[in-house]
């Protein structure tokens, strides 16, 4: 069972900022829905959501205007948040899932459940960093922590382990109170337009910052660009992968 509070006080610590974008609605959302985890060492934490500061700066943005993707207009604009995002000591894990050949599974587990992926993977590298994870996600309708825990201690899931010993603290935040959930949404945004959109104009956006994805010995697909059920049959997830590489 996730326990928090029951680790080493001294243990090394990262901050891990959750946000999706798309609907997960089966047969009426849309085809991609996308899970995004922005990993920050917390030592780290502050000077790195300064960046957000600057990007409104340069945006002209209010000092109280949430920076949120989907409300930007042009593509210079977009451009300029995701070379400063390449800048950053970050590490991005992105799950997406293919609604249209999700079996068995009602819309509103499919949250809950391919989130499963997620903490597997932000798991995976905790254990590498020697570290554990405070976690925080982007609010939204329906989420419920009691009903993520039960998928996540699911020891009988044999999709995915998540190593929840690697998980001190999982909160739910509104976007607009967390500056990297803010930039956790740019990232999830630009994969989500580019599978979308399917046009070079948004793989060239992805491209800057797809040296943050997490990746093992050159593999990212199973790391930070995993596709769940499966990437069979993609066309325009191979197109990306394809076009990125």
């Amino acid at each position: 069972m996730i326990s928090v509070g029951n680790q080493a006080l001294k243990q090394k610590e990262y901050n891990v900022y959750i946000d999706e974008s798309g609907d997960e609605g089966i047969g009426r959302g849309s085809k991609y829905f996308i899970l995004t985890a922005l990993v920050v060492d917390k030592d780290k934490d502050l000077e790195i959501s300064k960046s957000v500061d600057l990007i409104k700066e340069n945006l002209e943005m209010k000092n109280t205007t949430q920076l949120h993707w989907n409300g930007l207009k042009g593509i210079p604009n977009k451009r300029m948040i995701l070379d400063t995002i390449s800048n950053l000591d970050i590490v991005i894990i992105n799950v997406i899932v293919d609604t249209y050949n999700v079996k068995f599974l009602p819309s509103n587990d499919i949250y809950h459940f391919f989130s499963g992926y997620l903490y597997e993977r932000i798991a995976w590298l905790m254990n590498e960093k020697k570290a554990i994870a405070n976690i925080y996600i982007s609010s939204r309708t329906n989420l419920s922590i009691t009903r993520l825990l039960e998928y996540l201690n699911d020891k009988n899931n044999d999709k995915f382990n998540v190593d929840t010993s690697k998980i001190k603290n999982i909160k739910i935040v509104p976007n607009q109170n967390m500056k990297l959930l803010q930039l956790s949404d740019s990232c999830c945004s630009v994969l989500f337009q580019s599978l979308t959109k399917n046009n070079e104009t948004y793989y060239d956006l992805l491209k800057i910052i797809k040296n943050k994805f997490y990746c093992r010995k050159g593999n990212v697909t199973s790391y930070g660009l995993k596709v769940v059920p499966n990437a069979t049959g993609l066309v325009e997830y191979n197109n990306l992968l394809n076009y990125i590489k």
